[in-house]
This record gives structure tokens, C-alpha cells and sequence, in this order.
């Protein structure tokens, strides 16, 4: 039998283990956690980690629906446009990071993107599909012309076949490739008079990313083509070596620490909420995420920071995640510096555009305007403006699903609708029939989720062993505690039975004495 002895050591040596424990399990343990997966996520010189944040080693989907116009000829002399989705279209986009520079906590690198179409994705559809569109071209270069050379609008509507060739109409229809890569041709052949209007097309050109010229002089004009094969502008980030959250935060995009797209109104350029340069590149996101905090991601493509709020938490192949999204607040305007007053359409009477989009001239160099597919979260008066959208917040919004202890990205949508004013331009005889609407021209989604193989990975290298240590402390403590509470019930029964029974004996009284 275990006696007191034996009841006293399983007490002390239980709480003692119980001590261990708990200091051991929270006190050594999670930092023992937190390095190992530091060592797994920031870019150290010869890992695993550089290497796929160089070259991502899985292809992206970048999928395209274009919107068609149903009702061309009713359009042209006033009626509302009836829209319908054409698509998906959807590309494999491999991402390379051209890494030109290491020095210690920082990387300087530039974005190479390749597209290549995915028939059996996008079946039935393929990419020399005919689509009826609002003409983009046409109509972003007769505004910035009827803006920057009004006095010349004569002369333009006399060379419009000179410049625009068979495509001189508001309304179009072309090959979904060309539009979106391989570009529509403006200005080839243009005659003398056109030639006039085309030479100040070409100069305005300079600063416009979706028009190229080409070696004959003529000029080219695609959505996309710009962004295919191409390595964009420079980024420098931190590596995580110093602080890991901060791993990917980027510190200067081409050259400068802040953007130069948005308005400063009397402060220098460069100094606005608009222009800071926030978070990462949006292909990767520095561990141990913050559920209080917002993730921040620079989107090149949109010359902006976007800022995604946590949502909810939830699961992804088993893998605890949490969502973060961009709502009703992304493109609301009340951030005035994202008003460059240049877009004339349906405005505001300061001139900025309504709730839900955003002009995108000072990024793209054209009358291009933001929003989010099938205008969700607009103003009612852009959504009234066309028949056929449908927007959905779940299928339509910028969402990204993050794993908080290592901040890998498992699940993610960039969406964005690009949009152009159809509307009547003065000079311009064909135009003064048109409705001023905003009128969509296509939507993408670049998305990921992560495929199995990672999955995996992510699982045995992180999920699994952070499972096992959450459940092994509190059991080992559990046990720990069970033993100490058996070692003080052998005390008490130890200490029971030594103590003996106490047995009262009557007192005699003694008998009177006789006499």
C-alpha cells in the first residue's frame, strides 16, 4: 500500500510537473514555435522560401468576361445598352519576381508576368471569340482630345476612317484576343488629314499603358498586353530578417517611397492618404497576422494601396484561415485625393465620379474608370445606366484567405471592372445620339487557392505540429493535475490511519465507607 511517504512525493513531484509544464508550455514553447516559423516563411539567402517567392511555383488564374452589347444598332441612336457576361476567358499567369538587388533586410525585384490561355478552363469559349464592345479606344482618345485640343475636333471627325480604320464607330466588334493582347490597330495608313490628328493622339500616347506604337508609326491599343512578358516597375521590400511581420512590406516602388498618381491638393506632390505606398505586393503577406489590424497589398495595376479588413474566420482544406476584404469602402471617394476631376461622364458637382468608382486617367493614361464587377457597391445611377448586371458580393468582391501563424495566402480574388463614359463628344456627329452611360467593358479575377501538394506541406509544417502542442500541454497538464489530486487524496487517507482510535474507560466510583 502507498503510504504517506508515497502520497507526499506524488504531490510534490505532480506539481512540480505541473510548474514544468506550464512554464515549458507557455513560457519556452511558443517562442520555440515562432522561430521555427519565422525560419519557414522570411527570405533567407538559399531557401525554399526565396526560391518560390521568385518564381511562384504554381500558375495563377486570370480569368476575363467580357461584356457584350446585345443591341448595337438601338444604342447608336439613344437606347439603353442590354449587356450580357461573354466569358470566362481564363489565362495561366506564372508570376517571376526578377530579383536585381539583395542587401541585407531588403530585395529589389520586378514583377514578370507570362499568360498563356487555358482551353480546356475556358471551354466552350475560346479567345478569338467575337464580342460586341463599347469601342475603348475610340472613345478614351476623342475625350482626351476633346479636352486637351478642342479647337481641333473638326479635324479629327474628318480623319476619323484615317484614324480608326474599319472600327470608326462607338460600338464595335472584334476578337476577344485582340482586345485583350494582342491589340487593335488605330492610325495605320491615316492619309493627310488624319495624319494631323494622329500625331497628337501619338504624343498624348506617351504616358498611356495600353497603347504602344509600332515600328511603321502606327499605334496599337490592348487592355492587358501590356502586363504580358514584360517586367514591370522596381520594388524594393524587406526580407523579415530584422522584424518578420514586416517581411514583403514594400519600402519604395519605382525609386520613390510614395506614389505620384493622386491629388495632394495644396501639399506637395507625393504626400497624400492616396499616394502612400501600404503592405505588400499582394502575392505574399509577412506571418503572424493581426486580426485587429488591416492587411494592406500595393495593386500596381490600379496605381494603388488596397486596404482588406478581417471578416470571419473559417477553413480551408482543414486549415484554420481567416478573411480579410475590401468592401464598401474600397472606391468610395471620401478619400477626396482619388478625385482628379479629368473624367466627364456622370460626376458629382465637384466633378469627382460617384459612389463606387474611380477615374483611372493619371494611372492608365486614358478616360478608364474603376469598379468593382457588375458595379457592386455603386451608386444606383451607374447600375441604371445599363440592362444585364448582377452583382453578387461573394462572387464580386476582393477577398484573401490567410493562414495567421505563417501569413500564407491559401485562397484569393483581385477583382476589378474596368468601365468607359459612352457619351456624346462634341464635333463628333456619331456620338450625339448616345445615352451618357458608364459603360462596362470587361471584368477580371486574378485568383489562386492553393493546390494540394502545398496544402500538405502546410499542414505537416505547420498546422500538425501547432495542433499537437495546443492539445499536448493542456492534456500533459490535465494528467498533471489528475496525479496531484490523487497524491493529496493517499495523503489524507495516509494521515487518517495513522492517527489511532481514542477509547474512553468509565471511571469507578469507590464504595462509602461502612461503619
Amino acid at each position: 500500500m502507498c503510504g504517506f511517504a508515497c502520497g507526499l512525493t506524488t504531490t510534490v513531484l505532480s506539481a512540480v510537473l505541473a510548474v514544468i509544464i506550464g512554464v515549458v508550455g507557455y513560457a519556452v514553447l511558443p517562442g520555440v514555435i515562432d522561430n521555427l516559423i519565422v525560419a519557414n516563411v522570411v527570405l533567407i539567402d538559399d531557401t525554399i522560401q526565396l526560391e518560390r517567392f521568385e518564381r511562384v511555383p504554381f500558375p495563377l488564374n486570370f480569368t476575363v468576361r467580357v461584356w457584350n452589347i446585345t443591341n448595337a444598332e438601338q444604342v447608336l441612336n439613344g437606347a439603353v445598352p442590354v449587356m450580357n457576361e461573354v466569358g470566362p476567358f481564363i489565362y495561366r499567369l506564372r508570376v517571376q519576381r526578377v530579383i536585381e538587388n539583395v542587401e541585407e533586410d531588403e530585395l529589389t525585384y520586378r514583377l514578370l508576368y507570362h499568360f498563356e490561355f487555358d482551353d480546356v478552363a475556358s471551354h466552350p469559349n475560346r479567345d478569338d471569340d467575337m464580342v460586341t464592345i463599347v469601342n475603348v479606344a475610340y472613345h478614351a482618345i476623342l475625350q482626351e482630345a476633346e479636352s486637351t485640343f478642342p479647337g481641333l475636333m473638326s479635324v479629327i471627325n474628318m480623319g476619323m476612317n484615317g484614324i480608326f480604320g474599319s472600327l470608326n464607330s462607338p460600338i464595335v466588334t472584334v476578337r476577344a484576343r485582340d482586345l485583350l493582347f494582342d491589340g487593335i490597330q488605330i492610325c495605320n495608313n491615316p492619309g493627310i488629314v488624319a495624319a494631323v490628328a494622329c500625331s497628337q493622339i501619338r504624343s498624348l500616347s506617351q504616358d498611356a499603358q495600353n497603347i504602344a506604337e509600332l515600328e511603321d508609326g502606327s499605334l496599337i491599343f490592348s487592355l492587358v498586353g501590356y502586363r504580358n512578358a514584360t517586367p514591370g516597375s522596381e520594388f524594393v521590400v524587406y526580407r523579415g530578417l530584422g522584424e518578420p511581420r514586416d517581411m514583403g512590406r514594400v519600402l519604395s516602388f519605382n525609386n520613390l517611397p510614395h506614389l505620384l498618381y493622386w491629388r495632394d491638393g495644396e501639399e506637395s506632390r507625393g504626400s497624400s492618404v492616396c499616394n502612400m505606398i501600404n503592405g505588400t505586393d499582394s502575392n505574399i503577406f509577412g506571418p503572424f497576422v493581426d486580426k485587429k489590424q488591416s492587411l494592406y497589398a500595393l495593386n500596381t495595376d490600379i496605381c494603388r494601396s488596397v486596404e482588406l479588413r478581417y471578416q470571419h474566420d473559417l477553413e480551408f482544406e482543414g486549415i484554420p484561415v481567416v478573411r480579410y476584404s475590401a468592401n464598401e469602402w474600397f472606391l468610395s471617394n471620401d478619400e477626396g485625393c482619388f478625385c482628379i476631376n479629368h473624367t466627364r461622364g456622370i460626376n458629382r458637382d465637384n466633378g469627382c465620379l460617384l459612389r463606387g468608382a474611380m477615374e483611372m486617367y493619371t494611372c492608365v493614361g486614358a478616360n478608364v474608370v474603376l469598379t468593382y464587377p457588375h458595379f457592386l457597391y455603386a451608386d444606383a445611377t451607374y447600375t441604371n445606366g445599363i440592362l444585364g448586371t448582377r452583382p453578387v458580393e461573394h462572387d464580386h468582391r476582393i477577398y484573401v484567405d490567410v493562414e495567421p501563424q505563417s501569413g500564407t495566402a491559401v485562397r484569393a480574388a483581385k477583382r476589378a471592372q474596368f468601365n468607359v463614359f459612352m457619351r456624346p463628344v462634341s464635333g463628333i456627329p456619331a456620338t450625339q445620339a448616345l445615352r451618357t452611360t458608364l459603360t462596362p467593358i470587361m471584368w477580371i479575377e486574378e485568383g489562386m487557392s492553393l493546390p494540394e501538394e502545398y496544402v500538405n506541406e502546410l499542414k505537416s509544417k505547420m498546422i500538425t505540429p501547432l495542433r499537437l502542442v495546443e492539445i499536448l500541454i493542456p492534456t500533459l497538464l490535465a494528467v498533471s493535475a489528475a496525479v496531484l489530486i490523487l497524491g493529496v487524496i493517499i495523503l489524507v487517507r495516509a494521515r487518517t490511519k495513522s492517527v489511532s482510535p481514542v477509547t474512553s474507560t468509565p471511571i469507578s466510583t469507590p464504595a462509602p465507607d461502612k461503619y
